[in-house]
């Protein structure tokens, strides 16, 4: 690993960088690290921007777990779940939404179990 990156864009869950040296991109986003060329980069982009998630927010309605909107892999039994909130960070991230510069957080925002009593 090169020690010449420079932080392109970051969000509270990741950042991506870019190896002034190879050239190469890492995108790091909670516990996953994924590094790229160029071309691979824009490939990812392209899938994450088309991705529906309103389509596997509703196939997974009964499914129990949190993340319930699949990212495929290269690897055939490797697939990576996303919450819709964590999908959207990552959009920003990679820059394909752009992050509004004030906005008021919804109660969705806070990550936090609350218990009424």
């Amino acid at each position: 690993m090169c020690k010449k990156y420079k932080i392109i864009s970051s969000v509270k869950n990741g950042e991506l960088s870019v190896c002034k040296g190879c050239k190469n991109y890492n995108l790091i986003f909670n516990n996953i690290f994924f590094q790229f060329n160029k071309e691979q980069l824009n490939m990812f982009k392209e899938y994450i921007s088309k991705l529906d998630t309103d389509y596997w927010l509703e196939h997974g309605a009964n499914n129990t777990q949190k993340r319930k909107i699949p990212v495929t892999t290269f690897h055939q039994n490797l697939i990576l779940v996303f919450t819709n909130q964590e999908i959207e960070e990552l959009k920003i991230l990679l820059d394909i939404n752009k992050a509004k510069t004030t906005r008021i957080i919804s109660i969705t925002d806070i990550d936090y179990n609350l218990i009424l009593n």
